[in-house]
């Protein structure tokens, strides 16, 4: 992370990383998505707090079922020196969704967040925060809570919709103004809001700290988004965990960002707590199968 991008991101709360992702990784991703999409009750990753029936903590659906590309996300060598500077060493992955914006749905942008940990008292996604969102720099290092890499998987071009925040809002001292918080067309969208263009394979990385949200879609096609949310490792959005054991090709780097939040970060100790943990997890599966 060089000294502009440092720059930048403490003015404004984010920066776009150009080509994060090659031509064979977009392909991947994208065959991989269109593969499921017409599938029958298709979860589109998940934000760790939906669970469907009968599931445990452990086994909410994820991106990472889907392998390939979706994996190598978890720790992208084109990403990983910016999180290293943004979130310490042994940050962790909190949670994965791909979200899909087109002329077929009518939304609206929610402006979320803001303002030293939290967007207030009636956020409109976080009026509980506990702490996770929140960013500050000190002793020349950056302190972050939740971040989010947003990797585009189509170009989406200035006036077209997408990724919009309001720059600078991660260090405000007030709550966002009720009255621009949502915007029902393009035309409602106060003056103050940034709209971000991006190519496909560029990563725009983001502190929740910051307010933010998706402009409504007026371009062609469609906006595929792929969001992965890191924490530091003491810290945890989500109230459901990865278990590694289900995704047995990962490398040992990888496994130790699905490692649940401590204090301790991926230390041995820890490792041999959860690896106990998910040995016991695997057998309860089993018995609930033998069981049926």
């Amino acid at each position: 992370m060089n000294e502009h991008e440092k720059y930048l991101f403490d003015l404004r709360g984010y920066i776009v990383v150009r080509n994060a992702l090659t031509t064979e990784q977009i392909d991947d991703l994208s065959k991989r998505l269109e593969k499921r999409r017409n599938q029958k009750n298709i979860s589109l990753g998940s934000d760790r707090t939906q669970n469907a029936e009968g599931n445990l903590a452990w086994t909410a659906s994820s991106l990472l079922e889907w392998g390939g590309s979706y994996l190598d996300l978890i720790d992208l060598p084109t990403i990983r020196p910016y999180l290293e500077v943004l979130l310490g060493k042994n940050y962790r992955l909190d949670h994965d969704y791909i979200k899909i914006d087109s002329l077929k749905q009518n939304r609206k942008l929610y402006l979320h967040g803001g303002g030293q940990g939290a967007g207030g008292v009636s956020d409109l996604v976080g009026p509980t925060d506990g702490g996770q969102c929140y960013y500050r720099f000190s002793n020349g290092r950056f302190f972050n809570g939740l971040v989010a890499v947003a990797f585009e998987l189509d170009t989406v071009p200035v006036g077209h919709g997408g990724f919009a925040c309001i720059s600078g809002s991660h260090k405000v001292n007030f709550e966002l103004p009720s009255d621009w918080k949502v915007s029902n067309t393009q035309e409602e969208i106060p003056e103050c809001v940034d709209w971000v263009a991006a190519s496909a394979g560029d990563a725009i990385i983001f502190t929740e700290a910051c307010a933010h949200g998706t402009i409504p879609w007026r371009g062609e096609g469609e906006r595929r988004t792929v969001f992965y949310k890191y924490c530091p490792h003491a810290v945890a959005w989500s109230p459901c965990y990865y278990n590694s054991d289900n995704y047995p090709e990962l490398t040992k780097n990888q496994k130790s960002l699905l490692v649940p939040p401590s204090a301790f970060g991926p230390a041995p100790e820890v490792n041999n707590i959860w690896k106990k943990a998910q040995e016991e997890q695997q057998e309860l599966i089993n018995l609930r199968k033998n069981q049926n």
